[in-house]
Parts: C-alpha cells; structure tokens; sequence
C-alpha cells in the first residue's frame, strides 16, 4: 500500500499537468455561428447544378450533443438555436423529417415520365441541412467535424450532395474564436 499512494499522487499530477482546457458553453457559443454559416454557404456553393434555395435546417440534437462534447454540460436545444445567429433556420429534431425520400412512381403526365423514368426518389424539400458529428479539443484549438445535406428537387433525379468538413478555431490574443483551419474530408462526388 505504502509504494500505491505515491504512484498514485504522480499519476494524478501527471494527468493534471497533461490535461486539456476546460471550455464552457461560451466558447461552444463562441464559434457557432461562423461555423454554421460557413458550413451552409459551403453546402450550397458546391451542390450542382443550381444551388439550394430552400431553408436551413439544423440537427439540433447532433448540435446540443457537440456542446457535450466539449463543456461536459447539457445544453439545451432552445438555447443552441438561439445561439446560433441565422435568421430563418430551422429546428429539426430528426434528420430524416427534413430531407425524407418519397418514391415517385409513375405520373402520366410529367416529363420524367415522357423520358421513360418509371419513379424513383424524390425529395420532400430543398435546402441544406447540418449535422455536427464530433467537437474535439485540445488546450489551444476546437476541431469541429460537421455534415452537411444540400438536397434539389428540381432536377431528376433529384440531387442529394452530402458534405463533411473538419473545421478549427483558435483563439487569437484579444480571447476571440477565429477559424483557422478547414479541410474537406468528402465531397458531394466522393464515394461513401
């Protein structure tokens, strides 16, 4: 018992001392907003042919789940979308209900038919839908790794470009989240 304890003390020392930031729901706030635009922006510049038109949708869950991530505090779902600063987003609690295929079958009169497409997928509307999958950090940078959906219903067939970005802030010396990093890890034509 005697050799356990200052083993013990020197381990705790040493995971103190090796031990990263602690980060509050201010700083998960703090970069929210860019993060959510340029993430949208993003989405909608590279989805072809035209892009999105519609609503901003946000996974909130996967965004409350990010603020755990980082501060090991529940945040709440309300308190995420008031935080994020896009005008017009909209709240979805399950994924699916924003970008929800519906099979077409076959209609008489409309052109796809005419062309010989006998149904198919069809999405229930267009826009761009975020997800945040992960927030890791360090004691200097948040990496946040976020999804994005940018559905079009006005082609055929209908266009789905799915997106993941790793996205890095820092904070500068006047203690202000800036992006500093971005890096592409699928685009919409990359294979799953």
């Amino acid at each position: 018992m005697k050799r356990v304890r200052p083993f013990a003390l020197f381990l705790l020392a040493t995971l103190a001392a090796c031990g990263g930031r602690d980060y509050t729901a201010q700083d998960f706030y703090a970069f929210l907003p860019d993060l959510v635009r340029f993430a949208d922006a993003d989405a909608r510049q590279a989805a072809t042919p035209k892009p999105p038109q519609g609503p901003l949708w946000i996974d909130v869950n996967s965004f409350a789940g990010g603020g755990w991530q980082l501060t090991e505090t529940r945040l709440e779902r309300d308190s995420v979308m008031a935080h994020l600063g896009v005008p017009g987003a909209q709240k979805i609690g399950k994924p699916q209900e924003a970008i929800m295929l519906e099979d077409t079958g076959t209609v008489a009169a409309t052109p796809e038919a005419m062309a010989g497409f006998t149904g198919g997928r069809w999405i229930k509307g267009y826009g761009v839908m975020l997800h945040l999958n992960m927030v890791k950090a360090d004691n200097r940078e948040i990496a946040a790794t976020i999804t994005s959906y940018a559905t079009d219903r006005r082609v055929w067939p209908t266009g789905i470009c799915r997106r993941v970005q790793r996205v890095t802030y820092r904070k500068d010396d006047g203690g202000t989240w800036k992006r500093v990093k971005n890096e592409l890890r699928k685009g919409c034509d990359d294979p799953d």
